[in-house]
C-alpha cells in the first residue's frame, strides 16, 4: 500500500491529551527534524510512527522521546471526528475548535502553518532520506570497515596458529578482544553491523564468522549494560566458540547440500574439540569454557553435545546461540544468498522460543529493530528502501520509505537483504 505523505488529511493533537487505553485504528504521524538543516531553519518531515495500536503509558513515553518540536502527533481526520471526538476526547481543542474541525476547517493552521507537509517539500524529503543520508556517512563507514578488517586479519592469523599448534596465543586473543570492545564503545553500532554483513569467501568463513559472533555477543553485552569484564568474556566466547571446526574436514563444513547422519555427527564434535583446545591453551575461566561447549545446547533439551535443559545452560551460552544463528543466516556465502534480517528476527519470535531463551530473544530482537531503523534495504523487486518503522508484533513486514512514499510491506513486496553501501 503506497501512501504519499503530503496527501493525508490529518489533525495535530497534543500528546498529553491522548487518552490512555484508547485504540488508535488509524495512522499516527510525528514531526521529526531532517538530518540536514538548511539556513538554520528546523524543517520537518512526517514519518509513519505507529498504526493500529492502543495508547498505553509505555507508548506515550516512547512517543514523547521521539516527537519534535511541539510535542504533537498527527491522527487521521476521520478517526478524530468519528471516533475520538464522539467519545468526548477533545484532544486539547476548545469546543469551537472541535466544531471547526468537524466542519473541515483547520484552526491550527493560522498559528502552525507547517502542520501539513506541502507537496513541494517531497523532493527535499527524497533527497535527504535513505541512501542519500548514508552517502554522507560513507567515509565513516569505510573507517569502521577498515578497522574491522584489521581485527579480522588478526583473528585469521590467530586461528591459523591454532590450526598449526593446537594452542591459542592468549596475548593475541586478548588484544583482539580489546580491539572489539573498544570499537563497540567508540563507533556507531549500526555501522558495525554493516561491516559484519560483507560477502565471505569459503576459505575465510570460519574466522569471519567467529569474529562476527564475538562482535554480536559484545553488542548484546552492551545492550544489557554488563560490566567490562563480562563483556570481555562474551566477546571471547564468540571468538572461541567454533575453534573445534578447525579439526573438522573442510568438505563437510562447507558442503552446500544436506549433511549425512555421519557428517552431522562429525560436526557435532566441534564444541567438545573447542573446549579441549581451550583447556590445552591454559584457559581456565569457567564462564568462557561453559559458554563455548554449551553454545549448541537448546532450552528444550534437544541440543548437543549433552542435551542439557534450560536451567543447566549458562546465560552466555544462550546469548552465543542467538548470535551464532543470526550471523550464519544473514551472511552471503558462496553457495547461499543472505537471508533478510527481518526473516531471521521473525523466525526467532515465531519458533525460536522452543529452542532459545525467551529473555535473550526479546532483548536481541528489540535492540536489532532499533538498530535497523533508518537503514537502507533492498526489496524483492530490486528497489532500495529506507526502514521507517518495525512493529515487534509484525517484524517480518516493516514500514519503509521508497522515493518519498511510505510503503507497508507484505507478501508481495518485502525486504530481501541489507544494502551494501560500498557496492
Amino acid at each position: 500500500m503506497n501512501m504519499n505523505m503530503s496527501d493525508f488529511n490529518f489533525v495535530p493533537v497534543k500528546l498529553r491529551s491522548l487518552p490512555v487505553d484508547v485504540h488508535l485504528d488509524c495512522k499516527v504521524y510525528f514531526e521529526k527534524p531532517l538530518e540536514n538543516v538548511e539556513q538554520g531553519e528546523p524543517d520537518s518531515e512526517l514519518i509513519l510512527l505507529c498504526e493500529n495500536q492502543t495508547i498505553t503509558q509505555e507508548l506515550t513515553t516512547r512517543l514523547k522521546r521521539a516527537i519534535f518540536p511541539k510535542n504533537k502527533v498527527y491522527i487521521t481526520h476521520d478517526y478524530v471526528v468519528n471516533n475520538l471526538f464522539d467519545k468526548g476526547h477533545f484532544l486539547g481543542y476548545s469546543e469551537q475548535e472541535v466544531a471547526d474541525i468537524r466542519a473541515g476547517k483547520k484552526p491550527w493552521e493560522s498559528n502552525e502553518p507547517k502542520a501539513a507537509l506541502p507537496k513541494k517539500k517531497i523532493a527535499k524529503v527524497k533527497k535527504l532520506s535513505g541512501i542519500e543520508v548514508y552517502k554522507d556517512k560513507i567515509y565513516e563507514l569505510e573507517k569502521v570497515i577498515d578497522r574491522y578488517d584489521k581485527v579480522k586479519s588478526g583473528a585469521a592469523d590467530m586461528l591459523s596458529k591454532v590450526a598449526e599448534s593446537g594452542k591459542i596465543d592468549k596475548e593475541q586473543s586478548e588484544l583482539i578482544s580489546k580491539d572489539i570492545q573498544t570499537q563497540l564503545v567508540q563507533e556507531d553500532s549500526s555501522l558495525i553491523l554493516y561491516a559484519l554483513n560483507q560477502i565471505r569467501t569459503e576459505d575465510e568463513y570460519l574466522h569471519t564468522h567467529s569474529l562476527n559472533v564475538a562482535y554480536l555477543n559484545g553488542l548484546v553485552g552492551k545492550w544489557l549494560k554488563l560490566s567490562a569484564e563480562q563483556q570481555s568474556e562474551l566477546v571471547e566466547i564468540g571468538l572461541f566458540h567454533d575453534l573445534g571446526k578447525l579439526k573438522i574436514d573442510p568438505k563437510v563444513l562447507n558442503k552446500p547440500g544436506k549433511l549425512t547422519e555421519d557428517e552431522f555427527e562429525e560436526i557435532k564434535r566441534h564444541p567438545v574439540i573447542s573446549l579441549e583446545l581451550l583447556m590445552k591453551s591454559g584457559v581456565r575461566n569457567k564462564v568462557i569454557l561453559e559458554g563455548v561447549i554449551q553454545h549448541h545446547e537448546k532450552v528444550n533439551g534437544l541440543g548437543y553435545p549433552k542435551g542439557l535443559g534450560s536451567k543447566s545452560i549458562s546465560d552466555f551460552a544462550k546469548i552465543t546461540s542467538i548470535s551464532d544463528i543470526y550471523d550464519a543466516m544473514v551472511t552471503k556465502r558462496v553457495y547461499k544468498e543472505p537471508v533478510s534480517p527481518f526473516v531471521i528476527l521473525n523466525e526467532f519470535m515465531k519458533t525460536g522460543y522452543s529452542e532459545l531463551d525467551i529473555k535473550y530473544i526479546n532483548i536481541f530482537v528489540n535492540c536489532m529493530i532499533d538498530e535497523l531503523k533508518g537503514k537502507v534495504i533492498i526489496m524483492n523487486d530490486g528497489t532500495e528502501a529506507t526502514i521507517r518503522l518495525v512493529n515487534p508484533r509484525k517484524v517480518l513486514y516493516p514500514i519503509v520509505e521508497i522515493d518519498g512514499d511510505v510503503v507497508t510491506t507484505d507478501d508481495n513486496l518485502f525486504c530481501s537483504k541489507m544494502k551494501n553501501l560500498l557496492e
